[in-house]
């Protein structure tokens, strides 16, 4: 394997010095298109090293997501492999250029930056994964209990009393529909991060526009701040339900199935 001439995988005279100096494993430092052909998961941690997303790297050379998660069943080509660690070592050379003492140490920290900011996303995603499937079983359950499940046709959609449909899915996670007609939706978001607060809101502005006039929208939320409760009032939001409120027993479940099941979808 070689590296000459460096030019060809975008690395600077300058860092290389900096790396034969130091007396590192360029492999340790540079990526190169033979390692990433062969070793596709290994673009995880160049891509550490410059401290780039996933998405970055896509947007700027090619998809990288089935290289290091091991789904990409076909080869690596020669061409997308040269693209990549042509990034990586552009942006890796004006890190070690910009820095009077970098080391493998800091790649290293830069690898540990970027694991973390992925698994911040990874566990962010999971909550809101988890608080839809809480509300939704709850929600099934409590209607099977009270006898007014007609019949389950699957697992996403319920046939209940007095001609209303429950369907489970997403953009809404909750439809309820009579006579081909969307009465009410329930969205749920439940992060609980104030600063993601206007992203959330953002993404159930878009569900909510394509819902028929006279429809009740309901949003269950991990967290509602002052601005995003102006701005609820603004797209029509009839209710808001905290998560953790309807995530046990107590008066605002009980308020909450009132709401839903009495006054909207009267089936209760």
């Amino acid at each position: 394997m070689r590296f000459q001439p460096i030019e060809k995988l975008m690395i600077s005279e300058a860092a290389w010095q900096y790396a034969a100096a130091s007396r590192i494993d360029p492999r340790l430092v540079f990526a190169h298109p033979e390692i990433l052909e062969n070793r596709p998961q290994s673009s995880r941690y160049y891509l550490g090293i410059a401290l780039l997303s996933q998405k970055q790297v896509q947007q700027l050379a090619a998809s990288v997501v089935g290289w290091e998660d091991g789904s990409r069943r076909s080869k690596v080509s020669p061409y997308n492999a040269l693209k990549v660690a042509r990034l990586y070592n552009s942006v890796i050379s004006s890190i070690i250029e910009d820095s009077s003492d970098w080391s493998l140490e800091n790649g290293y920290r830069n690898i540990i930056a970027t694991m973390g900011i992925r698994l911040d996303g990874m566990y962010r995603n999971k909550i809101g994964q988890m608080a839809e499937e809480l509300i939704k079983t709850r929600i099934a359950e409590w209607l099977g209990g009270q006898g007014l499940v007609r019949e389950r046709v699957d697992s996403g959609r319920y046939l209940l009393h007095d001609d209303y449909e429950m369907l489970y899915g997403s953009e809404p996670d909750i439809r309820f529909d009579r006579h081909d007609k969307t009465v009410a939706t329930i969205e749920i978001k439940g992060g609980k991060d104030p600063a993601g607060a206007l992203e959330r809101l953002g993404a159930m502005r878009k569900s909510f526009a394509e819902t028929p006039a006279g429809c009740t929208n309901i949003l269950i939320a991990g967290v509602v701040t002052a601005e995003m409760r102006a701005r609820l009032d603004e797209i029509g939001v009839v209710k808001v339900f905290l998560l953790g409120d309807l995530s046990i027993d107590g008066p605002r479940w009980e308020e909450f199935l009132r709401e839903m099941f009495h006054h909207i979808v009267r089936i209760a």
